[in-house]
This record gives C-alpha cells, sequence and structure tokens, in this order.
C-alpha cells in the first residue's frame, strides 16, 4: 500500500513516516509540507493508494486540498489527522470528500489499522476517532 503523508508539523510528519514505514505492506511515496505551489499534483503524481492529510495546515486549507483531490480522483481515500477540536468540522470534512477522521493523538496501531483500511472507509466515511483518547508514540511497537 503507497502512503502519501501532507503535515506541516516536521516532528508529527516524520512520527507518522516512522511509524508507517515499520509497517511491511505500507510504502511512504511522499511526505511533504504545505508550502509547495504544485502540493495537490505532488500528491497525484506519487500515485499513492492512501492520503494523510492534517487538516490544519499553515499556508492552506487541507479541506480544500482535499476537495482538490477527491475531485481528480474520487477513489482516493484520504485520512484527515487532526485534534478533537476539528470535531465541529465534520460536515465540512464530509463535503471535502474525507473520508476518514484520525486523531493526532492515536495510538500507532490505531493510525496503522485506519491506514490499512482506507480502501473499506470510500464506502462509508468514519468518523468514530473523534472519540479516541491513545497516544503517538514513535517507539517502535514490534520487535
Amino acid at each position: 500500500m503507497r502512503v502519501f503523508i501532507l503535515e506541516d508539523c516536521e516532528i508529527f510528519r516524520l512520527s507518522l513516516t516512522l511509524i508507517l514505514a515499520q509497517e511491511l505492506d505500507i510504502e511512504i511515496v511522499g511526505a511533504i509540507n504545505s508550502n509547495s505551489e504544485d502540493v495537490c499534483e505532488r500528491i497525484l503524481s506519487a500515485k499513492c493508494d492512501v492520503l494523510l492529510i492534517g487538516l490544519r495546515l499553515r499556508n492552506r486549507s487541507g479541506l480544500e486540498i482535499a476537495r482538490r483531490i477527491k475531485e481528480k480522483n474520487p477513489s482516493l481515500p484520504i485520512l484527515a489527522l487532526g485534534f478533537l477540536t476539528d470535531v465541529a468540522n465534520v460536515a465540512e470534512m464530509k463535503k471535502s470528500g474525507i473520508n476518514v477522521f484520525v486523531p493526532m493523538h492515536s495510538s500507532n496501531e490505531y493510525i496503522t489499522d485506519k491506514v490499512r483500511h482506507a480502501r473499506e472507509s470510500l464506502e462509508r466515511c468514519d468518523f468514530s476517532g473523534m472519540t479516541g483518547s491513545a497516544r503517538v508514540s514513535i517507539v517502535p511497537t514490534n520487535p
């Protein structure tokens, strides 16, 4: 599975890359911030199977980028990374084409599971993460 990460927080972006790169069935095909003018083109040209996108990007709207990506590739599952305070944005997330909400404080296993099952989320949006309470850890959980 090919995953692209768009997140402005460098520490979180690197943590996600480390977490997902441990998995034999997941390949990170891009991990960038939103500074680039051609963000959407870079994501689409990477031919990823899943897009992880931060909702709180510094220079752009994560919702707008998701909407533009979905217009060009409606079958691409988009997982939004955000805080529980983003709960008010569920309607906007759905309108933008986001399929799954992943809290930034989620466990490594939760994030990996959501990425692995992202394709299933195209049938039904998954915003169950709005009530999660685990923490992201860059410490490997697999021996």
